[in-house]
């Protein structure tokens, strides 16, 4: 019986030939449509594809092709009941390696219990296939290594029965102990814990501040609704004997050091999970082999794409943006000019800078997420309160620790007692009822009356809230308090180190992803690339409609006397495991290849010759332009992707911004020069000259101070 692509298969033949109709097929099953109309509710599109006669033609040449790797995988992903053996046998016999990439790409390495696994393993019985075997030896060994360490995480978990609040005490005291004064640090980015699985190694402090998370909204909930009276009974418990000069009784000490164990444990199955499991099934340069029963990496070196640099560079670019408009903000004037001046003016400069950032490159100028914030208070009200907690918290304790060389629990004595002299709240657990926290933060609002401000505030630290009590459990990027009954609850320690450019995105790319207003941000987006082009010498066509079907929107296209650009603009949130970066670029770079295939074949064939231009006269340039850095400056499918920060940056003139930040440049127009020509600007991107000048200064940059440096 003849399948849907079947059918499309044998009428692209006669058109195109077999060769070109195998690349067509391809491209209509993974780009052109979701599912078939033909095929639903009988059978998903990646079942019908591979179940296609044209399938036992395959050679190895065509199976090893990415697409068709890809494609394989998807079909082993997605056959919920199972896949067909005599499918994936014949394809063995024709090609093992990319069998088992497709199986690797599918992701179900992560997923044990995909009936998938029942085939693989079945055909590995009945075949003596070597590599193969191995694979799935391999596979076993990560599986199996992967549920212990899960398994001995809900041992510690079901021996410690953590209630919230307990949990947010622990990681509070563990952060004081271990983290903020870490003498074995890297630059506050990579450190070393207690009961660290491979001892050797740095781990990122971030997994730590991430399983601590995982672990408080995870914890038992109190049935009975908190009271002042039962928080005090908890911090009596496990909080004040540490801070207070006691010596914690041994069931206390106890519980703390299980509670060591589970950080450990949950950050090795997080490290697990997406260094070793997802950097198997999604990058195809890391290999895995069993060797005296140990599991031994293989890797593919590559060249470096200098990420932590770049984005660096970036934030860096934001910052200096915003002190040099600094003095129009209408909150300026309204700032603290007492000690804290400082703090709270690198708080609103921050702020300032984001805002401008998620209009620029994200269309974003209003928060609109089923109810209407004020955007510049929601994002300030967060830098405030990390600005306080850095130098009311974080800053104090240091100087405590260091000047006085005691254990940090001595230091986190002093403070809380300093803090108790002024009339301030310096535990290691920050915690007020959110009421009266709007109350004392109401100043920060601008407009409206003294009850009015409050209730805003009162929105405002509710939206940043998660609230365990309704088991909401948002990653530990996006929302930076815990909400419980009434009371707002913050880890100092966590707030101050937060990075809010990337949980401002991510709270509006990735959390509201389906708010109503993201069709308007997508158009400002393209309004906005626009008007930057229009500054150079050529015609600009934003959000082109072609004349003909299935070619679909350009975003942008630019025509000179010599070149034309064409520009496919996506954006997205902040990648934050390998899973979510690979992802991104299967599903979604991979897709925009396609589609900007397609349009620079319209405008080089139709749109051109309908302006009465030859096409033969004109070198056609077509560009993934998208929100994130990852895999910056490579190509996708023949196609170059870059950052739209970097174009944003260049195409206003930007491109020195960084040299003369780090020479304390007061001439603003020495970086505000635009490039001499569109030809210029597409030079300067396909050369990497921005990066190749600007990454060899970020090492100044790191020894200088931003504050200091930049001029509001």
């Amino acid at each position: 019986m003849k399948t849907y692509f079947d059918t499309k298969f044998e009428a692209l033949v006669i058109d195109f030939g077999y060769e070109e109709a195998l690349a067509k097929i391809i491209d209509i099953l993974l780009f052109q449509s979701s599912t078939p109309s033909t095929l639903k509710n009988k059978v998903n599109k990646f079942t019908d594809f591979w179940s296609s006669g044209f399938i036992v033609t395959l050679s190895q040449g065509h199976l090893s092709n990415e697409n068709f790797v890809f494609a394989l995988g998807q079909y082993i992903r997605l056959s919920h009941s199972s896949i067909d053996a005599c499918i994936l046998e014949n394809l063995l016999k024709i090609d093992e390696e990319s069998v088992i990439n497709a199986v690797r790409l599918s992701g179900i390495i992560a997923q044990p219990e995909n009936n998938s696994w029942v085939i693989l393993k079945k055909i590995a019985d009945q075949f003596n296939l070597l590599k193969f075997n191995n694979f799935l030896r391999t596979v076993e060994y990560i599986q199996l290594q992967y549920q212990e360490r899960l398994s001995a995480y809900k041992n510690l978990k079901n021996q410690l029965q953590l209630d919230q609040i307990t949990a947010m005490v622990f990681s509070s005291l563990y952060a004081c102990e271990y983290l903020i004064l870490n003498p074995k640090s890297i630059d506050n980015l990579y450190t070393q814990i207690p009961y660290q699985h491979g001892i050797e190694e740095y781990i990122p402090v971030e997994n730590v501040w991430r399983a601590f998370n995982y672990i408080i909204t995870s914890a038992n909930i109190q049935k009975k609704e908190f009271t002042e009276k039962t928080l005090a009974s908890i911090f009596k418990n496990t909080m004040m004997p540490f801070i207070l000069g006691q010596t914690p009784n041994n069931k206390l000490m106890s519980r703390y050091d299980d509670f060591k164990k589970m950080v450990a444990c949950q950050v090795e199955i997080d490290l697990y999970r997406d260094k070793v499991i997802n950097a198997y099934c999604f990058d195809l340069e890391i290999n895995y082999y069993i060797e005296n029963e140990k599991l031994k990496l293989v890797y593919s070196n590559k060249e470096t794409d200098q990420f932590s640099d770049k984005l660096s560079i970036l934030s860096s670019y934001w910052l200096y943006r915003a002190f040099d408009s600094l003095d129009k903000n209408p909150y300026l004037i309204r700032l603290d000019k007492g000690v804290n001046y400082e703090a709270n003016i690198t708080a609103l400069a921050k702020t300032q800078g984001i805002i401008l950032q998620l209009e620029e490159i994200y269309g974003i100028n209003k928060a609109e997420f089923g109810e209407q914030y004020d955007l510049s208070a929601l994002i300030f009200t967060m830098l405030m309160i990390q600005a306080h907690f850095e130098y009311n918290f974080v800053q104090p304790f240091k100087d405590i620790a260091f000047s006085t060389k005691a254990h940090p629990f001595m230091a986190l004595e002093r403070l809380v007692i300093q803090g108790l002299s002024r009339g301030q709240d310096r535990m290691p657990l920050n915690h007020a009822k959110i009421k009266d926290k709007a109350i004392k933060m109401s100043d920060w609002i601008l407009e409206g009356s003294g009850n009015s401000k409050k209730r805003e505030m009162n929105r405002i630290l509710d939206f940043w809230s998660q609230n365990l009590r309704e088991g909401e459990s948002s990653s530990y990027g996006e929302k930076s308090f815990y909400k419980l009954d009434g009371y707002m609850f913050s880890l100092p320690w966590v707030t101050f180190q937060k990075n809010f450019n990337t949980a401002t995105i991510n709270t509006f790319r990735k959390l509201y992803k389906n708010r109503a207003g993201l069709k308007f941000e997508t158009d400002l987006m393209e309004q906005n690339l626009a008007g930057l082009l229009a500054k150079y010498k050529g015609e600009v066509y934003s959000q082109y409609e072609p004349s003909e079907s299935g070619v679909g929107e350009i975003d942008a296209i630019v025509v000179t006397d010599n070149k034309v650009l064409v520009i496919e603009l996506k954006s997205t949130y902040v990648k934050s495991s390998v899973k979510e970066i690979y992802e991104y670029r299967n599903f979604v770079l991979k897709k925009a290849a396609y589609q900007l295939s397609r349009k620079s074949s319209y405008v080089s064939d139709i749109f051109l010759p309908s302006l009465g231009l030859d096409s033969s006269k004109f070198s056609i340039h077509s560009w993934i332009v998208d929100t994130t850095l990852e895999f910056d400056h490579e190509y996708i499918n023949g196609f170059l992707k870059i950052s739209f920060e970097e174009l944003v940056i260049i195409l206003k003139g930007h491109k020195q911004y960084f040299s003369d930040m780090l020479k304390n440049n007061d001439d603003k127009s020495a970086s505000s020069t635009l490039e001499e020509s569109l030809d210029a600007v597409i030079e300067t991107i396909e050369n990497n000259k921005f990066w190749v000048d600007n990454l060899p200064l970020v090492s100044s940059l790191q020894e200088s101070n931003p504050v200091s440096t930049l001029k509001a």
